[in-house]
């Protein structure tokens, strides 16, 4: 099964991811002043111009990954496995490839995505590390965006990993939200796990918002279920 429809349905979303200052000394009879420091047109304009490339070659890995000869492996008893015991009322909606759980709590609710895609075919010009950080990078993204109205303003910890050993990888990264208005406060959390293993590479990533701390927790523990039962 190559990539077509996933291709179809995720082309849309793919570009949609200190000094310390001193205080002034003063001696007896001489006052010392310090410019800050400044940059220069080239300078900045360089550092964009970098930022830019950065982004282009993501952008195009993420198209050429979907473009590849990819197939999609079953991923049902994964899913199976780790939800249960969920307390929250879920869903699975089970197409294109990808098995999304929409989750429903008491004070909030949230989405997991699971998926399975054997690389074996897909000839992608890229060591494992980078292929693993890239489309890491780029679930995230598309997962943090579904909790409405939370910005990166709003992260109360932010967590990034990705590690290898021989022939197989792992990506790892979460981050807990906390936001008040002044009346109510959200609560949220959201991680992406991916395992890079024989040619395939399994991805759990979920998201889940809400206004009770510990339905946030009991989702951080779901999503440690399914990095339980991911082969690595």
């Amino acid at each position: 099964m190559k990539n077509i429809p996933i291709l179809a349905a995720l082309s849309a979303v793919i570009l949609t991811g200190c000094g310390n200052i001193s205080p002034p000394f003063k001696a007896e009879q001489t006052t010392v002043t310090t410019a800050a420091p400044t940059v220069s047109a080239a300078a900045s304009s360089e550092a964009e111009s970098t930022v830019d490339e950065e982004q282009v070659k993501h952008d195009t890995f993420i198209a050429e990954f979907f473009d590849s000869n990819i197939c999609f492996v079953d991923t049902s008893t994964l899913v199976t496995e780790a939800m249960k015991g969920c307390s929250f009322d879920n869903e699975t909606d089970n197409s294109n490839g990808v098995q999304k759980i929409t989750l429903k709590g008491t004070n909030g609710g949230g989405t997991i995505d699971v998926m399975c895609v054997d690389l074996s075919q897909a000839q992608l010009d890229h060591d494992m590390e980078y292929i693993l950080e890239n489309f890491g990078d780029y679930y995230f993204g598309q997962t943090s965006a579904q909790m409405s109205g939370i910005t990166e303003d709003d992260f109360v910890s932010n967590y990034r990993m990705t590690s290898s050993v021989v022939s197989k990888g792992k990506y790892q990264r979460y981050v807990s939200v906390q936001k008040s208005d002044g009346m109510a406060t959200q609560f949220g959390y959201t991680e992406t796990y991916a395992v890079l293993s024989e040619n395939k590479l399994t991805v759990a990533s979920g998201a889940f918002l809400s206004s009770d701390m510990m339905e946030r927790q009991s989702f951080s523990q779901l999503m440690s279920k399914f990095a339980e039962n991911v082969k690595y």
